[in-house]
């Protein structure tokens, strides 16, 4: 599961295809996805793609079924389906009746077709048959799960960049550590005590919480908001963390799911009498939470 969506696009047309580009990355980010296009403007550059990565990471194509300078796109089609790749196509054209007639004499599975003045429309709609099986629950749990861990590790890497920096001169990571974690009697206490004389913060990074690491990031973060604008920004920008990563994760990490007597799904806790409801305009609320936060944090690398 990913938030990334990724659409590789077969279109030698420059001027079109920078005109109608832009509509469908907005109907990709309206969903709570964020758009990767790829384009490809003939079959040599697919036959390339195919053998570099076997076009794995692609979950549509657009094939423009009229390539001038190339042969046309239903030869595209022959190489993609013969190399036993069978994501979802939509092939278009100004003159629709050519692909189906094309569709029909080479037995293509899996390929929509559209007029290019309909297709804005054609491609919002297998796209949303594309991403039905994300918005289960089950799917959602491993998006968010799978990509509350990336964020964890861009926050650790924040975190191993900024305590090897004078920024963490100014902050008492200390205090931090004694009122955050130092603060149980306990072997593993002791054993991070010991670890953090020994090795200092990065040998004990591993072992904190992904709410400590918040918390320390944003502590040593905010004695030095005159380093660079950007921080200001980033910790108006990551104020929520908690409530929109950290706290969703632990909603669809430790819970089971529950079908109600109407037939909808929840998320019922393991412990207590909470329940979480979530529907499709949660879900395309929490992936919009999670690419912010993303995005928030890799500018931060910049």
């Amino acid at each position: 599961m990913k938030l990334n969506y990724y659409v590789l696009w077969v279109e030698d047309d420059d001027s079109w295809y920078s005109t109608t580009s832009q509509l469908f990355t907005d109907t990709i980010l309206d969903y709570g996805f964020y758009p990767i296009l790829d384009r490809k403007k003939n079959l040599e550059d697919v036959i390339n793609e195919v053998k570099k990565s076997g076009l794995k990471r692609f979950d549509i194509f657009l094939i423009d079924f009229n390539l001038r300078n190339s042969k046309n796109g239903d030869s595209i089609i022959d190489h993609v389906r013969n190399n036993n790749i069978f994501t979802d196509i939509i092939f278009y054209s100004s003159d629709k009746q050519t692909i189906v007639d094309s569709i029909k004499e080479h037995l293509f599975e899996g390929v929509y077709y559209s007029d290019r003045n309909e297709l804005e429309d054609k491609f919002e709609n297998v796209f949303l048959t594309t991403i039905k099986k994300i918005e289960e629950i089950n799917s959602m749990r491993g998006l968010i799960v799978g990509e509350t861990s990336e964020l964890d590790a861009i926050i650790e890497e924040h975190l191993i960049f900024y305590t090897q920096s004078p920024f963490i001169d100014k902050f008492n990571t200390s205090k931090f550590l004694t009122e955050k974690l130092f603060n149980k009697l306990d072997d593993k206490i002791i054993y991070l005590k010991n670890e953090y004389s020994t090795t200092g913060l990065n040998g004990i990074l591993p072992y904190l919480e992904a709410i400590k690491k918040w918390e320390l990031l944003r502590g040593i973060l905010k004695v030095n908001k005159d380093h660079k604008p950007y921080i200001s920004e980033f910790l108006d920008l990551n104020s929520k963390y908690q409530n929109d990563v950290i706290d969703i994760r632990n909603k669809f990490a430790h819970a089971q799911v529950f079908t109600k007597d109407d037939g909808k799904e929840v998320l019922k806790a393991l412990v207590g009498d909470n329940h979480f409801e979530f529907d499709e305009d949660s879900f395309k609320k929490i992936r919009e939470d999670l690419i912010k936060h993303r995005n928030a944090l890799l500018k931060l690398k910049e």
